[in-house]
C-alpha cells in the first residue's frame, strides 16, 4: 500500500514541525519524523516547517452565475436593488453562450486551487432558465468527485412565488439530485412569507434534504422572518439542517437585538453563512459563535454581471472579514482561519477534520511563520489534498477532470 509522507508541516501553524502520514485517504499517523517502515512506493512531499490547515470550506457560492474564463464583461447597473439584480441575472442568461458547465467548471476548479476541499454552491432555477443550471452543475459534480465534495442548491434566484412554475422546477430539481432547496426574502421578494415557508420547508421535508434562505430582509422585519423560520424548524425536527445566507438582519442589531437573535439561531441549530458584504458591517461573529450559532464564510458570487467581485477564495474573505472588523489581536486573526475550516465543516455537515488521527486527509499547505499573517497576507497555496490525494499544487490543479 503506498502512502503519502507529509513531512515537516506545522499543523495548524503552531508547535514543532511533524510528520503526517496519509494513506487511503485518512491521517494515519502523525509524529516526529517519518514511519518506520518508510518504503520505496511511499511518497514524501518535504514541507519545510510550512503551515497545514484542514481544507477551507466555503459555504456560500455561485458557481453557475460565474463567468470565469469569460472576456471581461463591463458592468453599467447603478442602483444596488433587488429587482436591478433579478434584471442583471436574466440579462446574464440571455446574453452568455458558454456552458454553464464550463463556466462553473472553471470557477470551482480555481476554488480548490486556493483550498476548498468542500464547497456548496447555490444553482438557479426559474421559468427563464428551467433546470439548465441545475444539469450543468450536476455534470461539474461528477467531474469534480475526486477534487472537492460539491453540494448543490437549487435555488430560486428570481423569486419562489411570483415566478409561477418555480416551485415545480425545484421539486424536479431535487427529484433528479439537487442536494439542497433554497428560499429568497419571503417577505420582502415574494411578498407572503408563511406560503414561501410552507413551499420550501414542504419539499424540505418530502425529499429530506436540508433548506437555505438567503435573507436580505433587514431590521425588525428580517428578525421577525429568523423567528418565523426557527419556529417551523424546531416543530419539524429540522434542527442542524437549516442555514441562512445574507442576513442583513444581523449586520448592525442592538445588543438586545444581538442577543435575541443569537438566542434563536442556536435554540433552532440554524447555520449563518457570512459573505462579508461590501455594503454592510460584518455581524458580530465572535458573540454569535460564543452563543452557540454555526457558521461558515462563503465566497457568493464572484465575476457575475451583477459583481465583478470575488475569486473563490475562502482565505481572501477571512482576511476581508478580520479587516472589516477591524481584528488586530492573533487570537482574532486564528479565529477567522477557524471559521474558514473546522466550524464551516460542522455548520454544514461535512465530514469533520481537525488534522488528527483518522480524520479525512483534506487539507491544505501554505507558507508562513503565524495563522495571523497568512489573513493578513493570504500567500499561493503549495498544495491541496483531498481524501489523501494531491489535487493541486502551486495555484494549479494537479489531477485530471
Amino acid at each position: 500500500m503506498s502512502r503519502t509522507i507529509l513531512s515537516n508541516g506545522r499543523i495548524n501553524g503552531v508547535g514543532d514541525p511533524r510528520t503526517i502520514t496519509v494513506a487511503d485517504g485518512k491521517i494515519t499517523s502523525i509524529g516526529p519524523g517519518a514511519p518506520a517502515d518508510l518504503g520505496p512506493a511511499d511518497h514524501v512531499e518535504e514541507l519545510n516547517g510550512q503551515i497545514v490547515l484542514p481544507g477551507f470550506v466555503d459555504g456560500h457560492a455561485h458557481a453557475d452565475k460565474s463567468l470565469w474564463g469569460e472576456p471581461w464583461v463591463r458592468r453599467d447597473s447603478e442602483p444596488i436593488t433587488m429587482d436591478q439584480m433579478f434584471d442583471d441575472t436574466v440579462r446574464q442568461w440571455a446574453e452568455t453562450t458558454t456552458p454553464v458547465a464550463r463556466r462553473a467548471g472553471a470557477f470551482l476548479r480555481n476554488c480548490v486551487s486556493y483550498g476548498s476541499t468542500s464547497i456548496r454552491t447555490f444553482v438557479d432555477v426559474a421559468p427563464e432558465v428551467g433546470l439548465d443550471g441545475i444539469h450543468g452543475l450536476f455534470e461539474v459534480r461528477e467531474e469534480l468527485a475526486e477534487l472537492t465534495d460539491l453540494k448543490i442548491v437549487a435555488f430560486p434566484q428570481l423569486g419562489l412565488l411570483r415566478k409561477p412554475g418555480t416551485a415545480e422546477l425545484l421539486e424536479q430539481a431535487l427529484r433528479e439530485g439537487a442536494d439542497a432547496v433554497g428560499g429568497l426574502d419571503p417577505a420582502g421578494v415574494d411578498g407572503d412569507a408563511a406560503r414561501q415557508l410552507d413551499t420550501v420547508f414542504g419539499l424540505a421535508e418530502k425529499y429530506q434534504v436540508p433548506v437555505d434562505f438567503h435573507l436580505h430582509e433587514s431590521g425588525e422585519l428580517g428578525i421577525w422572518l429568523i423567528g418565523q423560520i426557527s419556529a417551523r424548524v424546531k416543530a419539524l425536527g429540522m434542527q442542524g439542517k437549516v442555514s441562512l445566507c445574507d442576513v442583513f438582519s444581523l449586520a448592525e442589531p442592538t445588543p438586545a437585538q444581538l442577543e435575541h437573535l443569537g438566542t434563536l439561531l442556536s435554540d433552532a441549530g440554524i447555520a449563518v453563512a457570512v459573505g462579508v458584504h461590501g455594503l454592510l458591517p460584518v455581524p458580530d461573529v465572535k458573540t454569535l459563535h460564543a452563543m452557540g450559532v454555526r457558521m461558515c464564510l462563503g465566497s457568493d458570487s464572484s465575476r457575475s454581471l451583477w459583481s465583478p467581485w470575488g475569486e473563490g477564495d475562502i482565505l481572501s474573505r477571512a482576511m476581508f472579514m478580520a479587516y472589516k472588523c477591524y481584528w488586530r489581536r492573533d487570537e482574532d486573526l486564528e479565529f477567522a482561519v477557524t471559521m474558514a475550516t473546522r466550524l464551516g465543516r460542522d455548520a454544514l455537515g461535512f465530514e469533520r477534520c481537525d488534522l488528527d488521527v483518522g480524520d479525512p486527509a483534506d487539507l491544505v499547505v501554505l507558507p508562513g511563520d503565524a495563522i495571523g499573517e497568512i489573513v493578513v497576507a493570504p500567500p499561493q497555496r503549495t498544495l491541496v489534498m483531498k481524501r489523501g490525494k494531491i489535487v493541486a499544487r502551486a495555484g494549479k490543479i494537479t489531477l485530471p477532470a
